[in-house]
């Protein structure tokens, strides 16, 4: 994928492109970030729906984002969609700053080149904004997943909590009152206010990172990190594990600024400073599409390695990205596929920061 660096908070490198396999991101990437972040951009499914119909026109390889096809041709990807209505969803697209439209003088699409001067004259819709933004939708897309897993915990537990009051009151009004909210469409704050008339559920853990091994966040305070995975036993791998005494892994020193002096790649993505874990996870939540790493498979890995895990190894794999064919695949592979036997991401960002002169850590 192409991506142009924005300012970060480690520097700027104008015309340094993110890409896995020197090529422009690809259709269902832009798509997928879009829809996930559909309802911080004021965008409806019917006007994504004919975006991801301009899309299609794009070739996979191509020197410009301009859309050629005609309305006719997007009315019919879009089955049949009145001509009518396409132009109303390229006026929002344009309101919204995701196409610019270059209307030649008789208003159709086509492109002209001068073998002279080697200038080219484009008409058509233009979606170079949509793909300079691409960073930023990113960013809205990891925004809305976090509100959306803080709506459904905050659902569970006001639904949980009336449950209960109800085992304890069957003529609870309050309870009666929030079972029958829930039935419409609540925002995060409808919900926090619906609480406070409820002793709500007690909850293990942290909400973000559970019971996953935080990084500390500076050099002089550092955590130890055991390698803990649930495998399925074999017989085999009985009988293995009977013959041989099992070996338990080596505790690994990492801090925050470590994972950074490793990364810096990833890193210098980053709009705001990266002190917290939080901010690694939230980040890697940011790169994981950018790279081809789908929805599907980041959750899978989080289920695996936990989600402190799994960012780091999206930071990890941003710093080696070009020596890796398809970063997407071979993600789900170390994480949840068939390499992720024994796969620790906390030893591989320890590798790469001893490969770079960077140790930093108790023996």
């Amino acid at each position: 994928m192409a991506f142009i660096q924005t300012a970060a908070a480690l520097g700027q490198r104008p015309g340094i492109g993110l890409s896995t396999d020197n090529a422009l991101p690809e259709r269902h990437i832009v798509v997928e970030l879009l829809r996930s972040a559909a309802p911080l951009l004021g965008l409806k499914p019917a006007v994504l729906a004919t975006l991801e119909a301009m899309l299609s026109c794009l070739a996979p390889k191509r020197t410009h984002h301009t859309v050629f096809a005609s309305n006719a041709t997007l009315a019919f990807r879009r089955n049949g969609l009145s001509d009518r209505t396409i132009r109303r969803h390229a006026a929002l697209l344009q309101e919204h700053g995701l196409l610019l439209r270059h209307d030649s003088p008789n208003k159709k699409r086509y492109s002209r080149h001068s073998s002279a001067d080697g200038a080219t004259l484009r008409f058509g819709f233009d979606l170079t904004p949509l793909f300079d933004r691409l960073h930023h939708i990113a960013q809205l897309a990891a925004q809305a997943e976090q509100q959306r897993e803080r709506l459904a915990y905050l659902r569970c537990i006001l639904r949980s909590a009336a449950q209960d009051a109800l085992l304890r009151n069957a003529d609870d009004a309050v309870a009666l009152d929030r079972l029958k909210a829930l039935r419409r469409k609540l925002t995060i704050e409808d919900c926090e206010t619906l609480l406070t008339a409820l002793e709500p559920v007690p909850a293990e853990g942290t909400e973000d990172l559970g019971q996953q091994p935080a990084l500390s966040a500076s050099d002089g305070q550092f955590v130890r990190h055991y390698q803990k995975s649930n495998k399925e036993i074999t017989e085999r791998k009985s009988a293995e594990s009977d013959a041989k005494p099992e070996r338990s892994a080596d505790p690994q020193d990492l801090s925050v600024s470590d994972l950074v002096q490793a990364c810096p790649e990833a890193a210098q993505f980053a709009q705001t400073p990266v002190i917290t874990t939080h901010d690694v996870v939230t980040h890697a939540r940011v790169l994981a599409p950018m790279l081809g790493i789908d929805a599907a498979s980041y959750h899978a890995a989080q289920d695996r390695i936990g989600p402190l895990g799994a960012a780091v190894t999206v930071w990890a794999l941003v710093q080696r990205h070009d020596t890796i064919r398809r970063v997407g695949a071979y993600f789900r592979a170390i994480t949840s596929g068939a390499k992720s036997d024994g796969f620790d991401p906390f030893s591989l960002v320890r590798r790469m920061l001893t490969n770079a002169g960077g140790v930093n850590c108790a023996a």
